[in-house]
Formats: C-alpha cells, sequence, structure tokens
C-alpha cells in the first residue's frame, strides 16, 4: 500500500504487534506508548514484553510532547493508536512522528478503529 515494498500477513492484530515490537526491540530496549491502548495491547506491552526485558513508558497521548519527554537513550520505538479503543482519542500522528523523526526512532501505529477507506 502507498509504495509499501514488502508486506505480512497475520492471524491477529496482537501477533502483528508482537512481530512489530520484536523486529525492532530486544532485551533491555525501552517503547513509549500511548496510555489509552487497547486493553490487550496494554496488557501485551506492560506483562509479556516486560517479561521479555522491554520496558515500556505509557504517556497520555492527548499532549504529544509527553512522548518526548518520555524517550531515553535506549528508547527504540514510539507506539500509538490511530483512534484509541475504547476511549477513542484520536493520535495527534504529525506532532508524535515528528517527535519520533527527531529522535531517530520508528514511529509504530495501530490503524485498527479507522478504516483504509476513509
Amino acid at each position: 500500500l502507498e509504495n509499501g515494498v514488502a508486506a505480512l500477513a497475520m492471524s491477529s492484530g496482537q501477533a502483528a504487534q508482537f512481530i512489530a515490537v520484536t523486529n525492532i526491540c530486544q532485551a533491555g530496549d525501552h517503547v513509549v506508548a500511548s496510555s489509552t491502548l487497547y486493553g490487550g495491547t496494554y496488557t501485551q506491552f506492560d506483562v509479556s514484553f516486560r517479561k521479555m526485558g522491554i520496558e515500556t513508558t505509557f504517556v497520555d497521548p492527548d499532549e504529544p510532547e509527553n512522548f518526548r519527554k518520555a524517550i531515553r537513550p535506549n528508547t527504540r520505538m514510539i507506539y500509538g493508536e490511530t483512534i484509541s479503543n475504547p476511549k477513542g482519542n484520536v493520535l495527534d500522528i504529525e506532532a508524535v512522528a515528528k517527535i519520533a523523526h527527531e529522535a531517530r526512532i520508528p514511529l509504530v501505529i495501530d490503524n485498527t478503529f479507522a478504516t483504509p477507506y476513509l
């Protein structure tokens, strides 16, 4: 899609998140994530990835500067949802992407609630 060079099909969103995170992060790395993530995603980051040695700091996504403030030297990604579930807040992707680009780390977005049609 949109000039992509490759794609993977996964059996679930949780599997896709696992593949994305574990391809970027390893034990000792850090992630900054929205605090309003879908419950299963929050648990995957807070429990499962922590057991693998990947630490997550959750921030209020309604203020993009919170992402910048939480970045550490070992931060390897910023993670958010286009539209959070269940709160329904909309991430300011442009502002958060600018922060990620300035820090030279990837921004990973879960777009489950926003249809590609829109």
